[in-house]
């Protein structure tokens, strides 16, 4: 049975102004920054991914509310691609990041996988990485000093991706229950996105760590060691609700945020707007 998603999906085309940026733009830290880097460089083919996975499914879907939260998560998850293609560029351009290999790395793992997995596997992968960008944009959303020290524009950026993220958390997994609710298969696919999330994130993250000759900076590393340990916690602040999508029962709405966002909503509507009237 669907459970139905319990606040509206709304696709904002946002249209974020990319200033000059600091290199190193998270709190000074290269570990950080770099880390977030990489976050962002597998961002928009990353979504293509999970638009296609979850499209294959669409002609399958009866539902006409989640037909129409599969249309709004499309494009959602398309602006999230452009936004964070902007971003990706202004990397290369402002401080000459060897962005591109990496996004020619992403685009070539991808395709392989269209390959490699069949589409209910693709749909799995899809509803694992779903429930990895759900739980830390609810980390986001909930730690505001994670928000807060990121500089300028970027943080409304960032808070708008977790936004979203949390609006649409369930609609590749309702998909998924309603067309192959296959317990073992669901697992699986989480397990499998674990390891490519850990794999390619901490790789991109050594690769531009090495390229600005910082593998040594070893404050700078503990300073890291922090943010994903102690504060904000990005990693162990979100175990329990990563363990919780092993349940045979769980479904992403029993982590019911959405009195989080509510507030965040108001504050991004100025963006919206401005965009639609450049339009």
């Amino acid at each position: 049975m669907i459970s139905k998603t319990p606040l509206p999906i709304t696709v904002r085309r946002m249209d974020f102004a990319i200033p000059a940026l600091p290199r190193y733009w998270y709190k000074g830290n290269v570990w950080i920054t770099h880390f977030m880097n990489a976050l962002s460089t597998t961002f928009p083919d990353g979504e293509r991914f999970f638009i296609h996975a979850v499209r294959n499914y669409e002609n399958e879907i009866t539902d006409p509310e989640l037909r129409a939260q599969i249309r709004a998560f499309i494009g959602q998850e398309a602006n999230h691609g452009k936004e964070h293609e902007a971003f990706n560029q202004a990397l290369i351009d402002q401080h000459k990041l060897p962005l591109e290999s990496k996004i020619t790395f992403m685009k070539k793992a991808l395709s392989f996988a269209k390959k490699r997995y069949s589409r209910r596997e693709q749909l799995a992968l899809t509803v694992g990485f779903e429930h990895f960008t759900a739980i830390l944009a609810n980390l986001m959303l909930k730690q505001t000093d994670f928000v807060e020290d990121i500089q300028g524009v970027y943080a409304d950026m960032f808070m708008w991706h977790a936004v979203e993220e949390t609006e649409h958390k369930a609609v590749a997994f309702d998909v998924f229950t309603a067309t192959e609710d296959d317990y073992w298969l669901r697992v699986r696919g989480m397990a499998q996105a674990t390891f490519f999330f850990l794999l390619i994130t901490l790789r991109m993250q050594y690769s531009l760590l090495k390229h600005d000759n910082q593998l040594g900076n070893w404050r700078d590393a503990l300073g890291f060691a922090k943010f994903l340990l102690v504060k904000p916690g990005m990693l162990t602040r979100i175990i329990p609700e990563y363990l919780d999508f092993y349940r045979p029962g769980f479904h992403p709405w029993q982590h019911d945020n959405r009195h989080l966002i509510a507030a965040r909503v108001k504050a991004l509507e100025s963006y919206a707007l401005k965009a639609t009237q450049a339009a």
